[in-house]
């Protein structure tokens, strides 16, 4: 609203009186008036504020480490504030009362970028700090300094304005997906063959999709495994339907027949699109943001640009040359001959070439259980992991008593401390009697969470710069961890293989959850053509998306074609285009881990994480020395499969 006269009127008498300060003056003033509404002042008011509040030399400085310490402050309180009102949500505390699901739906955040508005304190921060494009950032942050790159990021937190009430729509449509997917469970040993025969051990109750797909690859190991995997791949493919019995979603009563989708033996009513209802409720409460983004108009545009900060283009590059490489034929042959039959489906998660597939379930069970019978035994341990991990003593210390852990309602998660007088929380699922291998799994892939959390939040010498680039780095360092485990157990085997072996899981796992995010962004961009789709509309549309990505890069050489498997990803339905960062996160480690392997873990570790949140590209120059690229992977595979004897 503010007019161009009155912006170059205020800018020239800037510059004037701070010559010095020319190339700060233009931009800054230009990024406040953008975001000054009728609200806060005409022009007059808006005129008084530039004049007197744009600050130089100390008067700037101390403008600056007010901001980071207060901003932490209010970061880390809301933090905890907003762990406090989920914890019923998020850790296994009992049945879910309905008031658990209202507090978890409280965002107590919400209201707080439009109150700094209010009270002009962002205003105030982009008067002083050039809020620097993501072009401006790649173009010229390997040559600023430590503290420009905090005030970027400053200046960045304040370069929209989104209503508080659209904040709080968006925390309370997530809250409600969330908890649709954290209470979807299938009790397995009410699910029958195709002769109506229970199959599946009493007392195994999985989550859709963490905890099916986690047995179905434990069942490589069992004589009688390729059975009850084929049941399990038609469950998912009934969940990606929407197919099931509303009355076999958590359930203790019926014997549910995936195979004929019968309950007790008759046709029963099928859930109904909720799975779909909620990706749209999510899909619609984002179009309410975009107006606030003129220049990243689409979730889309903010989740590459302005969150993972790596143009979408350059991120689809990558994964379709990790699914276009040969090396995917060759190591699928590779797999054919392993397993003595042709290639179904659910083999994309082929565990094989990790150390412990040849180990029965539940003998990692009953290895993990009789170490960890509680959350607090895991926490417990968490120091003597790191030793192991590679880490001193005393830095193996100092992460573990900054995190905590509880017991899962969901399948597993980490969250940050927010500021340097909390901890980290990891929440991995433990039953009744004792946490087992999957828990343990997801426990150790949360923990390289938690470390990173830890280091980038008490290590890093700008609490402005918390973090990691974006959720792909952070996710590399959780694989990193979870790939240690049988280390950890002590049950890892080291032979001639073991480099090839490591080399075919990670180019492997990373093509399958390459062709997974690539679903996940052309249903996104299905929404964004189909703006009046219904839930029954994305269900259909998911389906074509989900078999078209797989004929085209999975089906020749499955020689399996027409299979929606793709699609089973819990992430696409709470997280909101989260499922890219996955494969970003198995590439990133990859480079991390072929980094370790002349560095140390628990030296290297720690810097790493001390570079903070600047961009993924100059991080990974500081980091490791490289660009991001599957290469690197694509070419250790093909070795691989050049030196691997059987």
């Amino acid at each position: 609203m503010i007019k161009e006269e009155i912006i170059s009127g205020i800018i020239e008498k800037l510059i004037k009186k701070y010559p010095s300060e020319a190339g700060r003056v233009d931009p800054c003033v230009r990024q406040t008036a953008r975001l000054w509404g009728k609200k806060d002042g005409q022009g007059r008011e808006f005129r008084d504020f530039c004049l007197s509040c744009f600050l130089t030399g100390g008067q700037l400085e101390t403008l600056f480490s007010r901001f980071e310490e207060k901003l932490e402050y209010a970061n880390g309180h809301f933090t905890a504030l907003t762990l406090k009102l989920r914890r019923e949500m998020d850790t296994d505390t009992g049945p879910l009362h309905p008031a658990d699901r209202l507090f978890a739906a409280y965002s107590p955040a919400s209201h707080f970028t439009e109150d700094m508005f209010k009270v002009k304190l962002a205003f105030l921060a982009l008067l002083n700090f050039p809020a620097r494009s993501l072009a401006d950032c790649l173009r010229d942050g390997e040559g600023w300094s430590r503290e420009e790159w905090a005030k970027t990021r400053l200046a960045r937190r304040f370069a929209y304005r989104v209503p508080a009430e659209i904040n709080q729509l968006l925390i309370t449509t997530y809250a409600e997906a969330e908890n649709y997917i954290n209470s979807y469970n299938i009790n397995m040993e009410r699910v029958t063959d195709e002769k109506g025969d229970c199959v599946f051990p009493k007392g195994l109750r999985l989550i859709s999709h963490w905890g099916l797909r986690d047995h179905l690859k434990s069942l490589y190991a069992e004589s009688d495994g390729l059975k009850k995997q084929r049941i399990i791949l038609r469950l998912m493919e009934r969940v990606i339907a929407s197919e099931i019995p509303d009355k076999a979603v958590n359930s203790e009563r019926g014997l549910y027949n995936p195979l004929l989708n019968t309950l007790d033996d008759k046709p029963a009513v099928r859930e109904p699109d909720t799975r779909y209802q909620r990706f749209l409720d999510i899909f619609k409460a984002h179009l309410e943001e975009d107006k606030y983004y003129p220049l990243e108009p689409t979730h889309i545009l903010r989740k590459f640009n302005l969150v993972r900060e790596i143009p979408e283009g350059e991120v689809e590059a990558m994964f379709i040359g990790l699914l276009e490489a040969p090396e995917g034929r060759a190591v699928a042959d590779l797999i054919r001959k392993k397993l003595g039959r042709e290639l179904e489906p659910f083999d994309i998660w082929y565990p094989g070439f990790k150390g412990r597939a040849d180990i029965r379930e539940n003998e990692l069970d009953r290895a993990v259980t009789d170490r960890y019978k509680s959350p607090a035994d895991f926490e417990k341990d968490i120091a003597n992991i790191l030793v192991k991990l590679g880490f001193v003593r005393e830095t193996a210390e100092f992460v573990a008593a900054r995190v905590e852990v509880d017991a899962a309602r969901g399948a597993g998660h980490a969250w940050g401390p927010g500021m340097r007088t909390e901890k980290a929380r990891l929440r991995t699922r433990v039953p009744s009697g004792g946490m087992n291998y999957q828990g343990f799994n997801t426990a150790m892939h949360e923990l390289g969470h938690c470390t990173e959390q830890v280091f980038s939040m008490y290590k890093v010498d700008h609490t402005l710069l918390e973090g990691v680039p974006n959720t792909a780095f952070t996710e590399g360092f959780a694989f990193v961890f979870q790939d240690r485990d049988m280390e950890v157990l002590g049950l890892h085997k080291p032979d001639k293989n073991s480099e090839a072996l490591k080399a075919l899981d990670s180019f492997w796992s990373a093509r399958e959850i390459a062709g997974v995010a690539l679903v996940d962004m052309n249903v996104w961009r299905w929404l964004y053509q189909n703006k009046d789709a219904t839930a029954e509309d994305l269900r259909q549309a998911v389906g074509v998306i989900a078999r078209g990505i797989w004929d085209k890069y999975y089906a020749p050489i499955f020689g399996v074609k027409d299979s929606p498997l793709l699609a089973i990803y819990s992430h696409m339905i709470n997280y909101g285009m989260y499922l890219p960062d996955y494969p970003l996160g198995h590439i990133i480690a990859f480079q991390i881990e072929e980094y370790f392997k002349t560095h140390k873990l628990g030296d290297e570790m720690e810097r790493m994480c001390r570079l903070g949140s600047i961009t993924p590209r100059d991080w990974m120059r500081q980091a490791v020395g490289a660009e991001i690229s599957p290469a690197p992977m694509i070419s250790a595979a093909a070795e691989a499969v050049r030196s691997y004897k059987p």
